[in-house]
């Protein structure tokens, strides 16, 4: 007996439907994600010579944010520069950036990872480009350019980590200087040593210093002090700098030895002819030959100037 299978209308539409969420989701990651699929979109065309793995449905960012995709790429072999044509869709909301002077440049995220088509926005203000209109290309042909700073990049930094581990290696053999310091037990407790020498050394001159500042202000209110008193004419500096008295003494003490000096350059008074008369000085110096020669002949014979008698 043939046994047929009933479809309730309400499970076929709730298939189409899901067929259809399917296919629309589907049809969504080919044509690129980042972008809504009920936006608004317009296309334009970009050529190059080598897109270094740019494939349809790849992302296109203006200023970082992803604003389309690449909707397909395919060989024109128009001229040694012109040998891909890349057809782009992006979001008309951006389309005002999209002028005469706008450019595509060939993007890659990471060194080796996706590539991405990224729009330098044109001057704002000039007229936009027409539906599939042609947008100058920055690094024409070719992304060699481009990838070739990464790999230097690359290069660079393999360099550095192989000169790394040959040091990290002698380190580790306690070769030259870190190695030593890294390795020497002796040279480690000689180093903590010395730090701990400077630590005391840095404390001793904060100590000085404590004192030379305190020794200073000392000094300073001392001065500080005998400035007053100057000012008030107090003690003996004050009075020798502010009593007139004083300087008046010393004056007339000045012009009296002033006038000595000028008798005595005279050859007026005792003084003065002692001074002055080489005849005096002759006789002088003769009265005093006597007296030596007289004194050495009574210490030779005291009997002549001196008798002496017990009885």
């Amino acid at each position: 007996m043939k046994r047929t299978i009933a479809i309730g209308w309400g499970n076929l539409k709730t298939g189409l439907v899901l067929t259809l969420a399917i296919v629309a989701l589907l049809w969504a990651s080919f044509t690129g994600v980042g972008t809504s699929i009920f936006s608004e979109k317009g296309k334009f065309i970009c050529y190059f010579e080598n897109v270094n793995g740019l494939v349809g449905g790849s992302p296109i960012w203006m200023a970082g944010i992803e604003v389309g995709n690449v909707k397909s790429v395919k060989f024109v072999h128009l001229d040694p520069v012109r040998q891909i044509k890349v057809t782009c869709r992006v979001k008309k909301s951006v389309w005002l950036g999209l002028t005469e002077d706008a450019g595509v440049q060939l993007g890659t995220i990471g060194f080796v990872g996706d590539k991405y088509l990224e729009i330098v926005p044109g001057t704002i203000g000039r007229p936009p480009i027409e539906e599939m209109g042609v947008v100058r290309t920055l690094d024409v042909g070719s992304a060699g350019a481009m990838f070739k700073a990464g790999e230097t990049v690359m290069d660079n930094a393999a360099t550095v980590v192989e000169e790394l581990d040959t040091m990290l290696t002698r380190m580790n053999r306690g070769d030259g200087t870190l190695g030593r310091l890294a390795s020497d037990e002796e040279l480690y407790t000689d180093m903590t040593q010395l730090v701990g020498n400077l630590t005391k050394l840095v404390a001793s001159l904060q100590a000085n210093q404590e004192r030379l500042v305190a020794s200073i202000e000392k000094t300073s209110d001392a001065l500080s002090d005998v400035s007053g008193q100057v000012s008030k004419n107090t003690g003996t500096l004050g009075k020798i700098i502010n009593d007139p008295a004083l300087y008046d003494n010393l004056t007339a003490t000045s012009a009296q030895l002033d006038s000595i000096m000028l008798k005595i350059n005279s050859a007026e008074g005792t003084l003065g002819l002692f001074v002055n008369d080489t005849a005096l000085y002759s006789e002088f110096t003769n009265l005093m030959v006597r007296v030596g020669n007289l004194v050495t002949d009574i210490e030779q014979n005291p009997r002549k100037y001196f008798k002496f008698s017990v009885f």
